[in-house]
């Protein structure tokens, strides 16, 4: 299904458009991506309503998506070990966010090995997508950072354990994401960016 979204609205957009065979192959990639976020969501939108957990999956989706948009991650080699990822992810956090507190000093800590991990492997690249661009991976790292930064400042200052509980998850999820050490797991090439001259 997902070649076929793909492979139709390449098509599509070559029709209107001249497009190298590099062209092609970036539309593809974005439109197999897309079509993954799309499916992916609705699947997990799906279950959270079942389990009654739909407001702590949302706010978690989008504490974790502003963190990985500049700390960026791993991506699995096949959608269905994402799909898995997702699952377990989007199913078994936000049940703890709704029924657990984490305390507000255990966040604080957390939140300073979190900040060390980003300081050192933010922006995680991909082979598919390495980050190649040096002043790129300067701003994503600067991005990442200040990110948490107000994060850390929203938990001091807010008295919403949902919140507070969301941020915390939401720094496990990433800091995950772009540590080596599940890269490894994965046998999936780290610091991508290095096998090219370009910076």
């Amino acid at each position: 299904m997902r070649e076929a979204f793909a492979n139709k609205n390449l098509e599509y957009v070559c029709k209107y458009k001249e497009c190298s065979e590099l062209d092609k192959i970036k539309i593809k990639y974005g439109m197999e991506v897309l079509y993954t976020i799309i499916t992916k969501t609705i699947g997990i939108l799906l279950i959270s309503l079942i389990l009654k957990t739909f407001k702590e999956t949302i706010i978690l989706m989008l504490l974790y998506t502003t963190l990985r948009l500049f700390a960026h991650g791993i991506h699995a080699h096949k959608s269905s070990q994402c799909w898995v990822a997702s699952i377990l992810c989007y199913g078994i956090l936000p049940l703890l966010i709704k029924h657990f507190v984490i305390p507000l000093k255990c966040i604080i800590v957390f939140w300073i090995f979190a900040f060390i991990c980003f300081l050192i492997w933010a922006p995680a690249d991909t082979p598919k997508k390495p980050l190649i661009n040096k002043k790129k991976r300067i701003f994503c790292k600067i991005s990442t950072l200040i990110s948490s930064i107000v994060l850390l400042t929203i938990t001091i200052t807010s008295n919403n354990n949902l919140l507070n509980n969301s941020i915390f998850y939401s720094l496990i999820m990433n800091i995950i994401a772009i540590n080596p050490l599940t890269y490894k797991l994965f046998n999936i090439p780290f610091n991508n960016y290095k096998n090219f001259n370009k910076v």
